[in-house]
């Protein structure tokens, strides 16, 4: 019980929604008001990033994770109420299922199997105590049914997609070569394999591959070097107080930041379970594609970040950069992974993308909340939200600014081709 009561506050808090929002105030493209706002949806997702964090797991883990478990809780969703394709599982249900046992089932079954040391501890209580909130009867029965099945399909479907299989070591250059990676860590670097996952939408990781990274001995190289050399140094007397806040802000875990944001948007929308599952599909598979197609780029260019160019600048064979060997970012880590092109830009446009298409508006008046008491950020519109991360990663000193619009063009792209061919209403 007590358990139990600790979930339903930690809830409420996590999708508390402000009072100027109506709750009519939903989707264009779903444009019925919810009767119920959901929270069997949001409850799920906030369940898997209690779990993904208590894993460790890395930031190329935890976006095709939720991935998985959002196409899973969309798709049983999907076959109960219809009106929209199912993404990837097309199976016969009940309407009288109830869609809240078929999330919790569906949410439970994929989490167990992405994060099997998790479930005694959090995913069993935590669909113990779910179940619990939904009367007994052939509804419950039918709808714990239907979550199971669809999720053993999709996670058969994925089976051998590439998701955490093993590849070779990343070799770091011995002596260092001017413009490549070295790793900024001990630690094996990030996101290694997931380049050669299959997509859940896209083509192929590399479809859209960017050009590569300026050139060492150009113009825009200077130009890079020098706005991040500048701006993003940990003793910048040019960053302002409010570009230092942005950085870190935008420094904190990038799978619980954007977990969290999707639940408040849900939350301050007060959408229905229907509309809540497909926005959250939407948001999470463009976010999965956006991050496989950026590791992609990432490993293929293998570019080196700030922290290495600037105290080896003398080495690039450019005359308008200037080294300094004891040059440090204002971010005290640097991600360990390389550095072309930026993965939040990657992702932000993208999943930015999803949230538009589905509110009908570029309007999306999306809040982020802080993880470390940093306070919300809201941004009226994708492109606000777009460049303050750009912006960001580079007065955190540790993007170029090539980098970070390189990944919101390959966001958009992402999205774009997701958003054409899933999550359609139903003809």
């Amino acid at each position: 019980m007590r358990y139990r009561a600790l979930l339903r506050a930690a809830l409420a808090l996590s999708i508390a929604a402000p009072a100027a929002v109506a709750a009519g105030e939903v989707s264009a493209d779903h444009p019925q008001p919810a009767e119920t706002p959901d929270t069997f949806v949001t409850e799920w997702d906030a369940v898997g990033t209690q779990a993904f964090s208590a894993s460790g797991l890395s930031p190329g883990e935890g976006f095709p994770i939720f991935a998985y478990v959002a196409v899973a809780v969309y798709d049983s969703v999907v076959a109960i109420d219809g009106g929209y394709e199912p993404f990837a599982v097309d199976v016969g249900a009940s309407p009288t299922a109830s869609a809240e046992a078929a999330v919790a089932a569906a949410a439970h079954r994929v989490l167990v199997h992405y994060l099997p040391a998790q479930q005694s501890t959090i995913l069993d209580p935590a669909y113990t105590a779910s179940l619990a909130r939904i009367p007994d009867g052939s509804a419950k029965v039918e709808g714990i049914s239907l979550g199971e099945r669809v999720a053993r399909l999709w996670i058969d479907q994925r089976a051998g997609d590439g998701f955490r299989a093993p590849t070779a070591p990343y070799v770091t250059p011995n002596p260092p070569i001017p413009g490549v990676w070295i790793p900024t860590a001990a630690t094996t670097p990030v996101g290694l394999s997931t380049r050669f996952m299959t997509p859940f939408s896209l083509d192929s990781p590399d479809q859209f591959r960017p050009p590569p990274p300026p050139a060492l001995d150009s113009n825009t190289w200077a130009r890079d070097y020098n706005e991040v050399k500048e701006l993003g140094s940990a003793t910048s007397t040019t960053r302002t107080d409010e570009q230092t806040l942005a950085a870190r802000f935008w420094a904190e875990a990038p799978v619980q930041q954007d977990r969290g944001s999707l639940r408040r948007l849900i939350g301050d929308r007060r959408l229905g379970i229907a509309d809540a599952a497909r926005l959250m599909a939407m948001a999470s598979v463009a976010d999965a594609d956006a991050f496989i197609a950026c590791f992609d780029a990432k490993y293929e260019y293998a570019f080196w970040r700030p922290i290495t160019a600037v105290r080896a600048g003398d080495t690039d064979g450019n005359e308008n950069t200037v080294g300094d060997p004891s040059w440090a970012p204002l971010l005290p880590v640097t991600p360990n992974h390389p550095e072309y092109p930026s993965a939040h830009g990657c992702i932000t446009s993208a999943g930015g993308a999803a949230i538009a298409r589905f509110l009908g508006t570029d309007r999306i008046d999306y809040t982020v909340p802080s993880l470390t008491g940093l306070g919300d950020r809201t941004f009226k519109t994708v492109r606000d939200l777009e460049k303050e991360v750009g912006d960001a990663r580079i007065w955190g000193g540790i993007h170029y600014r090539s980098a970070v619009d390189a990944g919101i063009t390959i966001g958009r792209k992402v999205a774009h081709q997701l958003l054409a061919e899933h999550f359609q209403p139903t003809k």
